[in-house]
């Protein structure tokens, strides 16, 4: 029997049906609010919003307004008269008692309007808040000071259960969060103070913000109606700037939004009149958001090789079967590299490029399979692992490259190597380019920097003590000493059968990449890794998803968000067990891969959220802060 699914294909066709893949989203409301018990310690909880009546005779100070924009349940403003008044200070106490407020100061410009808005952020949900508002004059001399109760909702009874370990000193954690009520699906932005609770979360007027993206105090989220919009927010959820890319020929907004420093925009998107999906990448200049400039394009299919699935040998492109076959690339990331004008581009299926801005290869990271299509017959389908392949067992649908052969695992003979293309073309006449394809790979090397001669590694089917390669991956990031650093999701690593297993794991890794002096190709060496260590080891590993960025402070910020049993649950649970559903977010220090910190988030499931295939798009630390506004 030919195969013709992969499982990854299968979950995206799964996100894409549970999102709404046409993109037809009804605006959005969450009434489904659970109440907490009381507790004796704390303050009493509130299970309606509101603001307890205060005397403010004589003060520059009005009621505050609940959520103002409609968009952060948790936020409020305090009206001011800006009259002799320099600077602005606002707390909220905090719900133990003894924790110090969080403080935000505002400076009131002169050319500020005669009435602003102070923003109110961090509210505790389900509480009577006290927030306080001190204006002070240039002396900072206070000239007003009132404290308001400002009561909360609880958060949606569907957000996830929290658990946190060690201590947080980089700042407030941003998870992009993934719902799934029964009558459409949902992703939020949730932030969590250092103790880890919920002070922030976002309920936009169209439900999916994916991906979201936090850049100078604003975040952005792609999505939107139609799902043909980016739009930039600041954190009290007024909108700043939204841009349409139809008009430009583009939807489906997706995995990426990156902020150039050029103030461009990189983004993931399909093309509006193409039948394949996750194959693009664009670049828009926004100074104009009603009119937006397209800068750049990028058809992924005429830069990947045509093996349609670098991991899984599936059935070629074709738009036959949406989700399946018409996601061969399955593009899922984009950074830009300021040091040479390029982009880095990631591939679940097909690996991860670096690319000029015309459109050419500079480098391909990805295990040396290139033209190793099990396609003896030439009928366009995989000959591979046909004896042990069926179609009701989901853990036959990924293939095996490897073969013993002398004692020796390597590619097996039966592989042809004369596929090597470039959207339908032979590598031979890829632009102008008179060598073949392989020229693009990266060289492995040692620990010393001596190269990895053994065929096995240099194709991934067995992994050497000083490297091996990252396998379904994700979130390609440049940190600070030049070197990338990836989210290893290790979804059939080695192309082992069965392809999940009780000891997978993820981890994320570092190389150093050094290209040739003709500028392709290059070499790469394992700088260092972090394996996200359990018991059993697939607790912790995520096989979609998940990402890695580099902190202000050094260390490394690890989500993994698609844990345990989360992805395709009826194989965990029924080969291996119950498993933990959710997502992790570890703080971690490479000089010595100590864990700082740890926040488990438990997914709530029942009949009307059922579980999905992941919780936790990506994660960030961040300072949440906003500005007055005139009124």
């Amino acid at each position: 029997m030919k195969k013709l699914f992969s499982l990854i294909a299968l979950a995206a066709i799964f996100f894409f049906l549970s999102c709404g893949g046409s993109g037809k989203s009804e605006p959005a409301t969450d009434s489904d609010n659970e109440t907490p018990d009381e507790d004796a310690d704390e303050e009493p909880y509130s299970d309606e919003e509101g603001v307890t009546d205060t005397d403010l005779t004589g003060s520059v100070f009005s009621m505050p307004k609940m959520n103002p924009s409609g968009n952060i349940p948790l936020s409020a403003a305090v009206p001011m008269k800006t009259a002799g008044i320099t600077k602005v200070t606002v707390e909220v106490a905090d719900i133990d008692g003894k924790s110090a407020p969080f403080k935000r100061e505002y400076t009131v410009s002169e050319d500020a309007a005669e009435n602003v808005e102070i923003p109110v952020l961090g509210l505790f949900p389900a509480h009577k808040n006290k927030v306080t508002v001190a204006a002070l004059d240039a002396s900072d001399k206070a000239i007003d000071e009132k404290t308001f109760e400002i009561s909360t909702k609880a958060v949606p009874k569907d957000f996830p259960a929290i658990e946190m370990t060690g201590t947080i000193n980089s700042g407030w954690t941003m998870v992009n969060w993934l719902r799934t009520p029964r009558s459409r699906t949902e992703m939020n932005g949730i932030a969590l103070d250092e103790q880890g609770r919920v002070r922030w979360y976002s309920d936009l007027v169209f439900p999916v913000c994916f991906p979201i993206v936090i850049k100078d105090d604003t975040f952005y989220c792609g999505g939107g109606e139609g799902e043909t919009h980016v739009t930039k927010y600041d954190f009290m959820g007024y909108v700043l700037e939204d841009i349409d890319l139809a008009p430009l020929g583009y939807k489906n907004v997706h995995h990426e939004v990156y902020i150039k420093p050029d103030g461009n925009y990189l983004v993931g998107v399909d093309k509006a009149d193409s039948g394949y999906i996750e194959d693009r990448v664009i670049e828009i200049n926004p100074s104009d958001p009603a009119n937006p400039q397209l800068r750049g394009a990028w058809n992924l299919n005429d830069i990947y090789p045509d093996v349609s699935d670098l991991f899984m040998d599936m059935q070629p492109r074709s738009t036959e079967i949406p989700g399946q076959t018409n996601n061969t690339i399955h593009h899922n990331a984009v950074f830009y590299d300021e040091s040479d004008d390029s982009i880095i581009v990631g591939s679940q299926t097909a690996g991860i490029v670096k690319l000029t801005h015309s459109g050419y290869l500079k480098w391909y990271l990805a295990p040396h399979l290139f033209g190793l299509i099990d396609d003896a017959d030439k009928d366009g389908l995989s000959d591979s692992f046909m004896e042990k392949y069926n179609q009701d067992n989901q853990l036959t649908w990924v293939g095996d490259y490897s073969q013993e052969k002398d004692g020796k695992v390597a590619a097996g003979e039966k592989y042809v190597d004369e596929r090597a293309p470039i959207n339908g073309i032979p590598y031979k006449v890829y632009s102008e380019f008179e060598f073949s394809y392989p020229e693009f790979f990266l060289t492995p090397l040692d620990k010393n920097g001596n190269e990895i001669e053994d065929l096995s590694v240099k194709q991934g089917l067995m992994p050497h003590e000083d490297f091996s390669w990252p396998f379904r991956a994700h979130n390609p990031t440049i940190l600070k000493n030049g070197n990338l650093m990836i989210f290893d999701n290790g979804l059939s690593r080695n192309f082992e059968f069965p392809p999940i297993s009780q000891n997978h794991f993820s981890r994320v890794v570092e190389y150093k990449i050094t290209p040739d002096k003709d500028g392709y190709g290059g070499t790469i060496q394992q700088m260092w890794e972090y394996v996200l260590e359990d018991d059993p080891m697939w607790y912790s590993m995520s096989l979609i998803v998940s990402g890695a960025n580099e902190l202000e402070n050094g260390n490394r910020l690890v989500t993994s968000g698609s844990i345990g049993s989360s992805f395709i649950p009826a194989i965990f649970r029924g080969k291996y067990g119950d498993g933990p559903v959710g997502a992790l977010i570890i703080e971690i220090d490479p000089k010595d891969n100590s864990e700082k910190n740890r926040i488990k988030l438990d997914r709530y499931i029942d009949d009307d959220y059922p579980i999905n295939e992941f919780s936790a798009f990506r994660a960030y630390r961040f300072k949440i802060s906003a500005t007055l506004k005139n009124k």
